[in-house]
């Protein structure tokens, strides 16, 4: 549910409806303010605060966003890249770009 410091793994969420609940799932807990939110994966010196919830919404928004003007995963991966540099676990990216663009089937 919540990633910080590093990519977000989209392979699972394989449609933009999934993604947008995932989006609002999301707004649901930060609408709470938890004072701590621990990721269920993260960079080594991530906060446990709403941050990674910000981050993980972010990242989603770019996704749509970029998987839109994507012509395929590798367009996808470096626009995403690009958004978001020197986040850990690039395999998430990886996968997620190739299952958003029909490229790859997961699950």
């Amino acid at each position: 549910m919540v990633f910080n410091g590093v990519h977000v793994w989209t392979a699972d969420t394989n449609g933009a409806e999934l993604r947008a609940a995932w989006v609002k799932t999301l707004d649901t807990i930060a609408a709470r303010a938890p004072s701590i939110v621990v990721a269920g994966h993260m960079a080594p010196d991530a906060k446990t605060d709403l941050s990674g919830i910000e981050h993980t919404r972010a990242y989603l928004v770019a996704f749509e966003e970029e998987l839109a003007k994507a012509k395929d995963s590798a367009e996808l991966k470096a626009a995403m890249e690009a958004r978001f540099p020197g986040l850990g676990m690039g395999i998430a990216l990886d996968i997620g770009s190739k299952v958003a663009t029909g490229e790859m089937k997961w699950g």
